[in-house]
């Protein structure tokens, strides 16, 4: 499935008060990221004061160039489509909301997303901004 945003009646209804609090639900919410996209390698760097640097590397199956201008758009996602898909995730999926990255994004004021897919022959770095931009 490709990333695109969710109708307003599925964001309402899974609204959520969570929030990336510390360094470790960003961990977190990256490591799960990870774990969806069927990886079997991740690694975690994160620099003594938890703050310059947190980074996640993994091996899977990376984002397609269609979805990446949407990688850290509030409530943009591949792992659902609308509310009735709720009933079928299941255990699908560590993270469906399309919350994350866009959380992650604003908190820190940018991050940059490097991802390579089945067929391209070098990784892209994609810089986003504040706003989940990217240029």
């Amino acid at each position: 499935m490709t990333i695109a945003a969710l109708p307003s009646q599925t964001v309402r209804a899974i609204g959520s008060t969570q929030a990336l609090t510390d360094a470790a639900s960003v961990v977190k919410e990256f490591v799960d990221n990870a774990l969806d996209a069927q990886s079997t390698s991740i690694t975690v760097e994160i620099s003594t004061n938890t703050l310059d640097i947190i980074q996640v590397k993994d091996n899977g199956h990376g984002i397609a160039p269609i979805d990446r201008p949407l990688i850290c758009k509030r409530y943009c996602t591949s792992k659902i489509k609308d509310l009735d898909d709720l009933a079928t995730i299941g255990g699908a999926s560590l993270g469906f909301r399309g919350e994350a990255l866009a959380s992650a994004v604003e908190l820190s004021g940018g991050l940059t997303v490097t991802t390579r897919t089945v067929g391209e022959a070098t990784a892209v770095s994609l810089k986003v901004g504040q706003n989940g931009e990217v240029t």
